[in-house]
């Protein structure tokens, strides 16, 4: 059975949440460790219909997220949609509109990893379009790589998360008070 993804969601929030499974602060950065994990990531952001994913599927998924990662590290936005552009060209997935309740909607039909692919680039590509690349960011608390897409009105965003933004905080406080010493 084909697998089918809904746009209807925050797909833009998948893709980030997928570029993110590589998490350098943790002590093995790879959160994607096996199919059940993937299937758990993807339960979670509502895709609990998917099929049982395969070794295949998580090899697959693995790829797509460091494609995703390269439209977020791209050198400019012209070099970010080539990326995007072939992570849908290489993905065999086909929109369809389906009825749900009352309205309809698109879904990606296909293997797992091309319906993730073709739902997760084209809500970037749609991101750069709307907003502008210039949106798309990497955290500024290093060692932390992960990525955001900074949807502040005053496009101020630095950081992924409050918890990186109160560790990168704790730490000038701390080099504040060892200076005043």
């Amino acid at each position: 059975m084909p697998s089918m993804f809904q746009t209807d969601d925050d797909p833009v929030r998948l893709a980030v949440d997928l570029v993110n499974t590589w998490d350098l602060l943790e002590e093995d950065p790879e959160l994607l460790r096996d199919a059940a994990s993937l299937r758990r990531f993807l339960s979670r952001r509502g895709y609990g219909e998917a099929p049982r994913p395969s070794g295949r599927d998580l090899a697959d998924v693995r790829s797509l997220r460091d494609s995703l990662r390269a439209a977020f590290t791209a050198r400019d936005e012209k070099a970010a949609v080539r990326e995007l552009n072939g992570v849908l060209r290489r993905s065999a997935a086909k929109p369809q509109f389906e009825l749900a309740g009352e309205e309809w909607r698109v879904e990606w039909v296909g293997r797992l990893p091309d319906s993730i692919a073709s739902v997760t680039a084209m809500s970037l590509l749609e991101a750069i379009r709307d907003d502008g690349w210039e949106r798309f960011g990497i955290c500024a608390g290093a060692p932390c790589c992960c990525v955001f897409v900074d949807r502040s009105k005053n496009r101020s965003r630095r950081f992924c998360s409050d918890l990186c933004a109160d560790r990168v905080a704790q730490a000038l406080h701390r080099e504040r008070r060892r200076a005043r010493r």
